[in-house]
């Protein structure tokens, strides 16, 4: 939308109060998404702190969103393979060679940016052949394990089995689940 717009000619303080409103409007799609809020909020400061005319404001954001972007893979990825090779490196002194691991509610690329944070984890044992198996709960009240995550595994044909929540410590107890990898928008330390 912002591409679109960065032909129309106007005053910068348009283009930047239509950044803002579309930001604000971002931040209601997952209340409960830390990251998001910080980067609509990063980006909001941004725009308020250019300058320019419209075209120039636009530019700015766009360019500014795509570096956002860049770094937010970046990380991801670096997420993913640092948590692979910690789980690896337990697994190989068990005499493993590839693990089965539990997730819960969706940390993949619909809740980042392409890769994913714990959902990363087991994108990278399974891109490096070491995934023999992954899990995902249904995530209630809002089922987001069965609604993005089940399918970012199916849609990448991820070997995956989608469980109910209260079957997750019969699944530990029985399947030898190797690793639980999960994601947090909120860590306090009391």
């Amino acid at each position: 939308e912002a591409t679109k717009k960065e032909s129309e000619a106007g005053d910068g303080a348009g283009a930047k109060q239509w950044l803002i409103s579309k930001l604000e409007y971002l931040k209601t799609s997952r209340p409960t998404a830390v990251n998001l809020f910080n980067d609509c909020d990063r980006l909001a400061a941004f725009v308020t702190s250019s300058d320019g005319d419209a075209p120039k404001v636009l530019r700015a954001y766009i360019d500014e969103a795509e570096k956002m972007l860049a770094k937010d893979i970046a990380d991801n990825m670096a997420i993913g393979k640092a948590g692979g090779e910690a789980i690896m490196a337990v697994a190989k002194a068990k005499g493993r060679d590839k693990v089965k691991v539990l997730t819960h509610c969706n940390t993949g690329s619909l809740a980042t940016a392409r890769y994913g944070t714990a959902l990363g984890v087991i994108r990278w044992l399974h891109e490096n052949g070491k995934l023999e198996h992954a899990f995902c709960t249904e995530t209630r009240p809002y089922n987001q394990g069965c609604r993005l995550t089940a399918f970012e595994l199916v849609f990448e044909k991820i070997p995956s089995t989608l469980i109910t929540d209260s079957m997750a410590s019969y699944l530990m107890a029985t399947q030898g689940i190797d690793a639980v990898v999960v994601g947090a928008d909120r860590v306090v330390c009391n």
